[in-house]
């Protein structure tokens, strides 16, 4: 299970809006960071290195699916 973080969001130009998460340095100043990114960070990883998808077993990719297959 992936730990939760505050859900924070930032408007940016054109009324897009992105789901972001802050993070305090030692210095006391605010870093804004992709909420997206920090998920794929943390999701389980393939044998070819991408994040795994749907069963969280393989990628997708059809060359991980007939690795899975032959195991």
């Amino acid at each position: 299970m992936v730990d939760a973080i505050p859900r924070e969001y930032i408007a940016l130009p054109g009324g897009t809006i992105r789901q972001v998460y802050s993070i305090e340095s030692s210095d006391g100043t605010v870093a804004l960071g992709d909420y997206q990114a920090w998920l794929a960070s943390r999701a389980e990883r393939c044998a070819c290195g991408r994040v795994c998808r749907g069963s969280g077993r393989t990628c997708g990719e059809p060359e991980c699916v007939r690795r899975l297959g032959s195991t």
